[in-house]
């Protein structure tokens, strides 16, 4: 879904995939529903697993990479 604010997208990355060093223009939300993923910033490394909801603003660089087949909602918003 793009509403043009709010841009929704189900993103599902295989075990050892990544998503390369990543700056969005809208802030994010990334929700996990199955898998486990390294998400890396500025501020460190944190493994996440499914319920673990993450928030970023707008610019943040950040990697995800897949330690497991992992499936999540990745929500772009403007504030």
């Amino acid at each position: 879904m793009d509403e043009g604010n709010l841009q929704i997208t189900r993103l599902q990355i295989k075990k050892c995939e990544e998503i390369p060093r990543h700056k969005p223009d809208k802030s994010v939300v990334l929700v996990i529903y199955k898998g486990k993923l390294d998400f890396k910033e500025k501020k460190g490394n944190q493994i996440i697993i499914p319920g673990d909801i993450i928030t970023m603003d707008s610019h943040e660089i950040y990697v995800l990479k897949a330690l497991e087949d992992s499936d999540l909602m990745v929500i772009k918003v403007i504030i």
